[in-house]
């Protein structure tokens, strides 16, 4: 009996393997895709979008927004953003995950310190996103814990730089891919708050990550 459960679990590995490189190759592009979504979504119109600033400014739709406000616009320029913030925090740990996977031979100290802080940042991401999405705009009260709580998001980006780092230093993405991923996080934490800046950080990491994720379920590592 046990020789026949060994024989199974061997049988379908492969196939189990293979669907979790699918997922990781999807997570890569889908979680800086989704950040993307929710920064530029909080701009009303493609030129306020297109208007950077270095500090954050509120645009027309937003700047007189509070919990009284009409429901739909609290819907479209408060919650609908941050869902999908809130959407792609699970899927930056499959890629942080993902990269770890690609790294942890060649290069194991971009590969655990990369991931757990990528982690651990994802998972104060989602806590903070949850408070101020659990009551209504304007209310939540900025407590010490919580002002710490946005500063360890940060380490999601942090994480991404450092493996990014492992990626160029072992050529395991083109030079160009490696560096649009690296300087995209940087814009994230550069202009933390800054919606459009940090939206153009996600579609440089979305595509710095495109030659990777495109190969990813090739790999034999």
């Amino acid at each position: 009996m046990q020789n026949d459960q060994m024989q199974e679990v061997a049988a379908t590995y492969p196939t189990a393997v293979k669907h979790l490189k699918y997922a990781a190759a999807i997570s890569m592009l889908v979680a800086p895709m989704l950040t993307f979504l929710g920064w530029a979504l909080s701009h009303d119109s493609i030129g306020s979008f297109l208007h950077l600033t270095l500090s954050w400014v509120a645009n027309d739709a937003t700047v007189n927004l509070t919990a009284a406000s009409d429901q739909s616009l609290i819907f479209r320029y408060y919650l609908l953003p941050h869902y999908f913030i809130y959407a792609s925090m699970p899927l930056y740990i499959g890629l942080s995950l993902a990269l770890s996977y690609v790294l942890f031979k060649r290069s194991p100290w971009h590969s655990f310190i990369g991931v757990m802080l990528s982690i651990l940042g994802a998972v104060y991401f989602i806590g903070v996103l949850g408070a101020f999405l659990s009551t209504p705009i304007g209310s939540v009260q900025m407590t010490p814990i919580l002002k710490l709580s946005f500063g360890l998001c940060l380490l999601v980006f942090t994480g991404n730089i450092i493996q990014g780092f492992g990626l160029l230093q072992n050529k395991l993405t083109p030079k160009w891919a490696s560096l649009c991923f690296i300087i995209g996080n940087i814009l994230i934490l550069v202009f933390p708050g800054v919606e459009n800046w940090m939206a153009l950080g996600s579609l440089m990491m979305m595509i710095g990550l495109v030659p990777l994720s495109s190969n990813y379920w090739r790999l034999n590592l």
